[in-house]
């Protein structure tokens, strides 16, 4: 499959989310899989391979004494191509920082193969474990003192809220009588909402029906990833507000592919100086670096 072949099928799968619910759905999933892939990248995986559960390139299986199984078809995915960047390519040398430095130059298609696919030696491929209980409210106050970088209290919430995002107060609250584990999706619906509406002065631009189904979304991937419990998620849908633009649809995608990125990054910060929160992201961070690292 070409980069053109690729991008065809991520058109076609753009429609698709427009049309199906399920479709919304089972692409948040596997951004859930694939946090560190592209939205795009996670739609051309979902539609080749939906089962997928840690994909790498060819020579990636085998440095870890694995082989693609005869007969297998590969995952197209959009990789970037890079190249070095030299003094002579700026118009400043002092601009750039180091003579090894990469830019991308443009994108390419490249093969990936699922573990499913290959044989050989067992890959120990760690899972996320549910938490609940005392667990999920340490996980809550550690995320909050380190890693989220906006001010939370608890409180009393009008209208039968379970929490908001101020922009003018650059302040988050959550109702303070409910379960652990719903503060922390609360949490992360409105970490979502501070991403993407930072200060009151961009909050006149914001269409409130995208920024509810990018935050809903955002917050299901990342609590997922957390080992959350996401049965009673509803992941908002944008079929009936989109009107079938496939335009909106990539925008909402491509917000919540840049959220979800920046939670975590921001929790791989933290995890840095938090046993916590590293103890709790090591699944899937341990997993994800793996993808990161072979698939190039």
């Amino acid at each position: 499959m070409t980069s053109q072949e690729a991008q065809a099928l991520v058109d076609q799968g753009i429609q698709q989310l427009t049309e199906n619910p399920d479709q919304w759905k089972q692409w948040a999933d596997t951004m859930a899989q694939f946090p560190k892939y592209s939205p795009g990248n996670a739609l051309l995986i979902m539609q080749q391979r939906p089962d997928a559960t840690l994909v790498m390139g060819y020579r990636a299986w085998q440095t870890l004494d694995r082989h693609v199984m005869r007969g297998e078809h590969g995952i197209t995915i959009i990789a970037p191509m890079l190249r070095r960047v030299t003094d002579e390519d700026a118009p400043e040398p002092s601009s750039v920082p180091s003579a090894s430095q990469r830019v991308i130059a443009g994108f390419k298609a490249a093969t990936v193969f699922d573990i499913s696919q290959t044989d050989g030696k067992a890959l120990d491929v760690p899972r996320p474990q549910e938490l609940r209980g005392e667990a999920m409210r340490e996980l809550l106050n550690h995320v909050i003192q380190n890693a989220i970088p906006v001010p939370v209290r608890f409180g009393a919430m009008p209208g039968g809220a379970y929490g908001v995002w101020e922009p003018a107060k650059g302040q988050i609250t959550i109702r303070s009588d409910i379960e652990p584990n719903h503060q922390f999706k609360t949490l992360l619906h409105e970490w979502s909402h501070a991403i993407g509406v930072p200060d009151a002065s961009s909050f006149p631009d914001i269409h409130r029906g995208t920024e509810e189904v990018t935050a809903e979304t955002t917050a299901y991937v990342t609590a997922k990833l957390l080992g959350l419990d996401t049965s009673d998620y509803s992941t908002a849908y944008v079929g009936h507000w989109s009107h079938g633009d496939p335009q909106q649809v990539i925008a909402v995608t491509q917000a919540v592919g840049q959220r979800v990125h920046q939670i975590v990054q921001t929790l791989e910060a933290a995890a840095s100086h938090d046993p916590v929160i590293a103890q709790t992201i090591a699944p899937w961070s341990a997993q994800a670096q793996r993808q990161e690292t072979f698939t190039r």
